[in-house]
């Protein structure tokens, strides 16, 4: 293996995204990176913004997912990329990669931890329409999913989700009880930094919405801290 690909994997362990950026594109250039490595690269150019590199790489890694025969892996790419897309408002490409996705579990009978993953567009949809009993569920399935497959990111990422329902149910109480359970383990550093800068987001827009500026103002000053931690971060600042 190349210098520049152990470097750019030494960085990435250690959230050092600028270097992992630059060092993964120069050992892709060398030579194409396998899929794992090239999760990494698209992880890593999105965290210091540089998303049109980072969906080409999501796509790279899903095919070379997909030629090794790892079904779940190539999902779980297709996954990212549409929420993104999705994210970004392009809805019909996000929703054709998470259809391509869902296509690929199902033909290949498989059951894991990604069907929960794509329970979450499916709840955030369910929200955005204002049919929040049924986000609620959605969000509920996918927990406990993450839970059969101890994948604390679907765990977090869906309990939070169903805080952000019961919030808008007008259930505050509950609700907030379960963003600040996301919130602590996102702050233990138990989620990756991907599903940690959704969730500190979300759950500060959730803050401004209930008016609630104490809280709002205890975890803007924990994402300060979380963002100086990891100094080349881009999309999560604003």
């Amino acid at each position: 293996m190349s210098v520049s690909r152990n470097r750019g994997v030494d960085a990435f362990a250690r959230r050092a995204w600028g270097d992992a950026h630059a060092q993964l594109s120069v050992a892709d250039r060398e030579s194409s990176l396998d899929p794992g490595d090239l999760e990494r690269l698209a992880i890593a150019a999105y965290l210091v913004g540089e998303e049109a590199e980072s969906r080409d790489a999501w796509a790279r890694a899903h095919h070379a997912f997909l030629e090794a025969g790892n079904v779940e892996r190539a999902a779980r790419c297709a996954f990212w990329l549409g929420f993104f897309l999705l994210d970004r408002g392009e809805h019909a490409q996000g929703n054709g990669w998470l259809a391509r996705a869902r296509r690929a579990l199902e033909e290949n009978g498989c059951d894991c931890v990604e069907r929960g993953y794509l329970l979450v567009p499916m709840g955030i949809q369910q929200g955005t329409t204002r049919d929040f009993d049924s986000a609620y569920v959605t969000f509920g399935q996918a927990a406990a999913i993450g839970d059969h497959f101890k994948d604390r990111d679907l765990v977090t990422l869906a309990r939070h989700g169903q805080g952000r329902s019961l919030v808008n149910m007008g259930r505050i109480a509950e609700g907030i009880a379960l963003l600040d359970e996301a919130m602590v383990a996102v702050t233990a550093g138990d989620v990756s930094p991907v599903i940690a800068g959704v969730i500190y987001c979300s759950v500060l827009s959730a803050c401004h919405e209930i008016f609630d500026w104490q809280r709002a103002r205890e975890w803007t000053g924990a994402l300060s801290r979380w963002c100086a931690s990891q100094p080349d971060l881009v999309p999560f600042r604003g």
